[in-house]
C-alpha cells in the first residue's frame, strides 16, 4: 500500500533551494543582500571587535540560573542544524507550489531573516554581549564554533530570533496558500515548532547563550513579525521549552519565571516607546550596574 503520510520538512533537500535561487537572478540578488548583511552584522562586527579595530563595549550577561541547565555537548548537532532548519521550508514551498507561485514567499522569507540580522546588529552596535562558555573542544562542531564565533553577540540571540521567525512566518503564509491541504499545513507547523523549541533549548545546553538572551530575542520578534508573533506567542514558546528535560521542576519554574519576567518587562516598556531597542538598552545598562559592570554601563550610549 502506498504511504500517503505527508513528507516531513526534514526530508526536503536544501539543494532544491540552491538550484531555484541560481535560476532566478532577482532572488539571487536578494540572497546576496542577505549574505552581505550576515557577514557585516554577524561575522565582521565580531572579528573587528576581537582584533581591536572597534571599541564597542562588551557586557557579560551570564545569570546564576544558567547553572541550573546542565552543559550537554551531545546537543551540539541540533545547534548546528540551525541553518538547514530555516532553509528546508524554502525547499518545501518551492516543491509544493512550483517556482512561479513560490517566488513571493521566498523573497519575503529571505528579507525577513535579513531584517532579523540587521535589527539584532543595531543592538550589537550599541553593546555586544558574551557569556562564559566552556573551553570544550572534544567534538569537531565545538572547534568550528570556537573558530568562527568569537561569542560577542548574545543579546538578543539570533538563533532564537530566526527559529521563532520561521514558525511564525509560515503560520501566516499558510493562511494564504490553498495548494497545501490544512492537515499537511498543521503537520508542517508542528514539526517546525518542535524543532524551533529544540534548537532554543540547545543554545542553553551547550552554553552559547544565557537565559537573558532568550526573552530579549522573543521581544524583538514581537516587533519584527508584528502582528504575526505576539507577546503571548513568546510566553507560550518559553513555556514549551524543556518539557522533556531532566532538569528538576523547581529549577525549571525559576528559569521560566525569570524569562517570563524579562519578556514582559521589555514588552511593557516597549509599548510606550517608538524605538524597540530602547528597552533592551535600558535593561542592559541596569543589568551591567547590578552585575558590577558599571564601567560597561557607562559606555552604553
Amino acid at each position: 500500500m502506498k504511504n500517503t503520510e505527508p513528507k516531513k520538512i526534514k526530508k526536503y533537500k536544501a539543494g532544491t533551494t540552491a538550484l531555484y535561487i541560481l535560476l532566478h537572478p532577482y532572488i539571487l540578488l536578494t540572497l546576496v543582500s542577505f549574505i552581505k548583511t550576515v557577514l557585516i552584522d554577524f561575522f565582521i562586527s565580531q572579528f573587528a571587535r576581537k582584533l581591536g579595530f572597534t571599541k564597542t563595549p562588551i557586557a557579560k550577561v551570564d545569570n546564576e540560573l544558567d547553572n541550573k541547565i546542565p552543559f550537554n555537548p551531545n546537543k551540539v548537532g541540533i545547534y548546528m542544524d540551525f541553518t538547514a532548519f530555516w532553509i528546508r521550508p524554502l525547499s518545501m514551498i518551492i516543491k509544493r507550489l512550483g517556482y512561479k507561485k513560490a517566488k513571493p514567499y521566498v523573497i519575503a522569507y529571505l528579507n525577513k531573516i535579513k531584517l532579523a540580522y540587521s535589527s539584532a546588529g543595531k543592538v550589537y552596535k550599541i553593546c555586544m554581549s558574551t557569556t562564559d562558555r566552556p573551553h570544550y573542544n572534544k567534538k569537531f562542531y565545538f572547534r568550528v564554533i570556537h573558530v568562527f564565533d568569537p561569542h560577542y553577540l548574545c543579546v538578543p540571540s539570533l538563533h532564537i530570533c530566526v527559529v521563532s521567525l520561521v514558525w511564525s512566518f509560515y503560520r501566516q503564509a499558510f493562511k494564504e496558500i490553498e495548494e497545501i491541504p490544512q492537515e499537511e499545513k498543521d503537520l508542517y507547523l508542528q514539526e517546525m515548532y518542535h524543532d524551533a523549541i529544540k534548537i532554543a533549548e540547545t543554545v542553553l545546553y551547550i552554553k552559547q547563550h544565557s537565559v537573558n538572551c532568550i526573552p530579549a530575542a522573543l521581544y524583538m520578534m514581537t516587533f519584527l513579525m508584528k502582528p504575526y508573533f505576539t507577546v503571548e506567542d513568546g510566553i507560550n514558546f518559553l513555556n514549551d521549552m524543556f518539557k522533556s528535560s531532566n532538569i528538576p521542576e523547581k529549577d525549571l519554574k525559576e528559569i521560566r519565571d525569570y524569562m517570563y519576567f524579562i519578556l514582559e518587562r521589555l514588552s511593557l516598556v516597549g509599548i510606550s516607546d517608538d524605538n524597540w531597542i530602547s528597552p533592551i538598552k535600558a535593561w542592559m545598562k541596569e543589568y551591567c550596574i547590578n552585575a558590577n559592570q558599571a564601567y560597561i554601563a557607562n559606555k552604553i550610549k
